[in-house]
């Protein structure tokens, strides 16, 4: 048996994870990490990966399922909604950076086809790159946010009309290229209108029957086939598999399963794009860009210059705000993973030669090598642009919180304005208490100030924004931000600016109350743990013990700052860490066997302060004994220890070797 392929791959996916967790700690985006295994593993570099080792099928199965999860997301009604940036600043960004860019092509020499593909590709973003950094910064709401967004979802139907446009282009030979694509686009639009109808009338009902069965298998399964044999009859068409993909998506995408099929799918499809990516830097000549490097870095930073500067007075023509306008330029400027299906598939047909093939690949992955850098800084940019509108705006929004709130005193300051600061904000405007809000979402503010309440839009981390909302005459703070990080960082701007205002954390969880407190925090109430006391409390009252007695026990817990609360047993579905990064705190029971090192000895030997764990109860026959430091443990016990995956592991390694 030959275990070629199977020890490439191997080296393949062996060499990715130390590159995905390398990029994650410099927070660069998976892709081009995928891209540089690729690189470094091809035959023009290193020559790990041999130059007969193919993984095309399997990377075109990862574009395939890219296609089908964005048709997944693919509403007409929500194209419906955004129509003006869909079809105007996506339509005209396509259609001018594709004849522009053509233009260039065709005086430098390039044949018309290959000019063609190169031109629609560089005139694609990514949307993978810059959908994921948008999200990862909270701005996918945000007025660039929404044109950036709005251009790709044009930009994702323009990329299906060249992959049907290629295919055609290759069949020049046989027929006119006037009849190749009306062929093509009959084929095309015969498949959507017949797989639309079976998504329609079939898969709602199949997927109905799957979901009464209750089995995950069964569902994955169900989905994956689904867009496999979508893709397949786009291939048996001679159409791009990625078609049937995206065609397959759209099929479920209104329908209330999909997305469960989105998350279900979604390891299947990283791995598998991943492996795309590597494919392509496989594809990419080292030499020739070690030959042409000077010219390549020239063309990236014009590619980047010409889309940012279209883009941006197309924004500017569409939605009249300059600074929106200037940073939807710079997230959308680069080239992106489109550009590689494309240049794949004109490789397939031999529509591009190989050097010209590499150029495009090599301004492509620069381009989307900087695109973190573009999006993180794109505000920066902006205002350097604008000059000294960055700030008069800044300043102007400001100014006008500071007027607004001036004559409000002993008021309430809420930070975060999501469910749980609304509740709040209710319960104040009942009893005539004074309250202003500052969120980062703009919709909630939008939403908020129609129906007349006292919200801001902003930063909450800015102390200058705190200022203008009067923290210094505020009778209160309370601080109901998701992000810990984030409640961190505006808990230490509020007291640097105040130290004796009272402040109120609201938490998820427990896993930095501690740190919280620390650092200047008044109160902090973990959501989860409170949920937790309210239910408590109502099963000693069905039980039948008296109110007085249960309210004492409540507070007493508060009062011990949740301490009984703290940690839990570990089980499947539980995760070892929190969305912050931080180890959370289990409970892990130790029996202690005759020959355990810590029979015979007392509690205060013990020392597992040395290990980070707490020994939070010792039980013998059934029973809990009262700990104590001369307590002496004996064989049989149960110890109950508390501590994060590592100090518990360490604590039962001393109690039972020493």
């Amino acid at each position: 048996m030959d275990f070629n392929f199977f020890n490439q791959l191997l080296i393949i996916f062996s060499v990715s994870v130390f590159a995905i967790a390398l990029f994650h700690r410099l927070r660069i985006p998976d892709t081009l990490a995928y891209l540089m295994v690729g690189i470094v593993l091809g035959p023009t570099a290193t020559g790990i990966i041999d130059t007969n080792f193919d993984i095309t099928l399997l990377a075109e199965m990862g574009v395939v399922f890219l296609l089908f999860s964005l048709g997944l997301e693919f509403s007409l009604a929500n194209v419906f909604a955004m129509r003006r940036i869909v079809f105007g600043l996506g339509g005209l960004q396509v259609m001018i950076c594709t004849v522009l860019i053509g233009f260039c092509g065709v005086a430098l020499g390039f044949s018309p086809v290959g000019t063609l593909v190169m031109a629609a590709g560089l005139s694609l973003s990514s949307t993978a790159i810059v959908s994921k950094e948008l999200t990862r910064r909270n701005e996918l709401r945000t007025g660039h946010g929404q044109l950036t967004i709005g251009t790709l979802i044009f930009q994702d139907i323009a990329a299906v009309f060249f992959l049907i446009l290629i295919p055609a282009m290759a069949g020049v030979g046989n027929h006119s290229l006037m009849m190749s694509l009306l062929i093509s686009l009959g084929k095309g639009l015969g498949f959507v209108v017949f797989m639309l109808l079976l998504g329609h009338w079939v898969l709602p009902r199949m997927f109905h029957e799957i979901a009464r069965t209750k089995s995950e298998e069964l569902f994955v399964l169900s989905a994956i086939v689904v867009c496999l044999v979508a893709a397949w009859m786009t291939h048996l068409l001679e159409l791009s598999m990625a078609l049937g993909g995206f065609v397959g998506g759209m099929m479920l995408g209104e329908s209330h399963y999909r997305h469960q099929i989105e998350t279900d799918i979604r390891p299947f499809r990283d791995i598998l794009l991943g492996l795309f990516f590597v494919s392509v830097g496989l594809m990419l000549d080292l030499d020739l860009f070690i030959q042409k490097w000077p010219m390549i870095l020239i063309a990236t930073a014009g590619l980047i210059l010409f889309k940012a500067t279209m883009i941006t007075m197309v924004a500017s023509f569409i939605q009249r705000n300059q600074e929106h306008a200037i940073r939807t330029g710079f997230c959308l400027a680069q080239s992106g993973e489109f550009c590689f299906a494309l240049v794949a598939l004109a490789g397939q047909y031999d529509l591009l030669e190989t050097e010209i093939s590499s150029m495009i690949l090599s301004i492509t992955i620069m381009s989307m090598a900087v695109t973190p850098l573009l999006i993180r800084y794109s505000g920066t940019i902006a205002h350097k642009i604008m000059g000294e509108k960055q700030t008069i705006e800044p300043r102007k929004a400001i100014d006008a919180i500071s007027q607004q709130t001036s004559d409000v005193n002993k008021h309430i300051l809420i930070l975060g304005y999501g469910r749980v600061g609304q509740i709040i904000s209710r319960f104040l405007r009942e009893d005539n208490l004074p309250y202003i809000a500052i969120d980062d979402d703009p919709i909630h503010v939008r939403e908020a100030t129609r129906a007349g309440e006292p919200v801001f839009f902003g930063d909450c981390r800015r102390t200058e924004l705190l200022h203008a909302a009067g923290l210094k005459r505020a009778r209160m703070v309370v601080i109901c931000i998701d992000s810990v990080q984030a409640a961190q960082d505006t808990l230490n701007g509020i007291r640097s600016a105040n130290k004796t205002i009272p402040v109120l954390v609201r938490t998820r969880d427990d896993s930095r109350m501690e740190e919280l407190k620390r650092n200047g925090a008044t109160e902090v109430v973990p959501e989860v743990l409170e949920s937790s006391l309210l239910i408590v409390s109502h099963v000693l009252t069905m039980l039948g013990q008296p109110q007085p007695s249960i309210a004492a026990r409540i507070q007493s817990v508060r009062r011990e700052r949740y301490d009984i609360l703290h940690g839990f047993f570990f089980g499947q579905t539980e995760p070892l860490r929190t969305d912050e990064g931080d180890d959370c705190e289990l409970l892990h029971g130790v029996t202690l066997g005759g020959s355990a090192w810590a029979v015979g000895k007392t509690v205060s030997e013990l020392d597992l302060k040395k290990t980070g764990s707490h020994l939070k109860r010792v039980d013998r026959a059934s029973e809990s004994l009262e700990i104590t430091s001369e307590l002496m443990l004996a064989a049989g016990d149960v110890l109950l220890l508390k501590g994060t995956q590592q100090q518990v592991e360490q604590g039962e390694s001393l109690l039972l070797r020493g």
